[in-house]
């Protein structure tokens, strides 16, 4: 009993550390697009609307199966209703590069692409493992953090951005 109640508290507090609504300032990091071209996160801008930021792993496939998951189901509603900008990160080491472009492509993920090759963004950002998501609202600042993935969790990602409906 004593070990399913400990088991019971790690996640309970796991869940808490993983989903923030504290306002943070987005952090001004190099990054590459996936020509190799160096980009500045303050030229990562949407007009005054909310972005959804991305960090994925190639490696990773709750990021892959989320990153389809939006594409495929949310996507387009959202950039209608909200005027959603999505942006992925991809945190994957020298190794794995050259694996991202191809999985871009091919998977049809028809939005913006960066590299952290340093993992100075995921280090500026906090983040322990891909797949993590933010979103900034209008104004850039980091509104929703949430670490990891499952099916469901779009429906969380739609509450957050009714809020910031104007």
């Amino acid at each position: 009993m004593k070990i399913i109640l400990v088991a019971f508290a790690i996640t309970l507090l796991c869940s808490v550390n993983s989903y923030s609504q504290s306002i943070r300032s987005f952090p001004e990091v190099n990054l590459k697009s996936l020509s190799g071209e160096q980009v500045s996160t303050n030229e990562i801008q949407n007009n005054g609307k909310p972005i959804l930021i991305i960090v994925w792993a190639t490696w990773c496939h709750h990021s892959v199966d989320g990153m389809t998951s939006i594409t495929d189901d949310y996507f387009d509603d959202w950039v209608e209703e909200y005027g959603l900008k999505v942006v992925s990160i991809s945190v994957d080491d020298a190794r794995n590069i050259p694996k991202v472009a191809p999985m871009v492509n091919g998977n049809g993920w028809d939005y913006e692409h960066y590299l952290d090759p340093n993992a100075d963004f995921k280090r500026a950002m906090g983040v322990n493992q891909p797949p993590h998501l933010f979103i900034l609202n209008g104004n850039r600042e980091v509104v929703w953090s949430f670490n990891g993935f499952n099916s469901g969790d779009e429906e969380e990602i739609q509450k957050v951005l009714d809020s910031l409906k104007n």
